[in-house]
């Protein structure tokens, strides 16, 4: 059984990097829209939590963001299994961030969101106060 998993994980392309990408592509564009502002806040915060250089930050942005839909249970569940909940509440708040980036939260960003914050398990109190906390004045 685990060795199936493992074999899927793989075959599914999951680790750290992608994961933490693949949320953060899936908030900017939970509006209908990768504005620019979203796009550079992506770039930036995939460069500077891995420590990657533009190139293969550009080119796993563009791969994440290339992917046709995105099926949020099995990158939340890889993120679940691999991090503790502090790390898993940073990704949180950095998807806050790229949301805010354009200067405005929509109803269906605001929907992923919550359906996230529940995927990662991370409690509506703790994302209330991510997003409070990041919000613009």
């Amino acid at each position: 059984m685990l060795d199936r998993f493992l074999r899927r994980e793989r075959e599914e392309g999951i680790d750290h990097p992608r994961a933490v990408c693949a949320l953060l592509v899936a908030a900017a564009r939970a509006d209908g829209v990768f504005e620019a502002d979203e796009a550079r806040a992506v770039v930036g915060l995939v460069a500077d939590q891995f420590d990657l250089g533009p190139e293969e930050t550009a080119a796993l942005v563009t791969a994440v963001a290339g992917e046709e839909q995105l099926d949020l249970y099995p990158v939340t569940r890889w993120l679940v299994d691999n991090l503790e909940i502090e790390a898993r509440a940073e990704v949180v708040g950095q998807m806050w961030r790229v949301m805010f980036s354009d200067g405005r939260l929509e109803a269906r960003e605001d929907a992923l969101m919550h359906r996230v914050g529940k995927l990662l398990q991370i409690s509506h109190r703790d994302l209330m106060a991510l997003k409070l906390s990041i919000r613009p004045r």
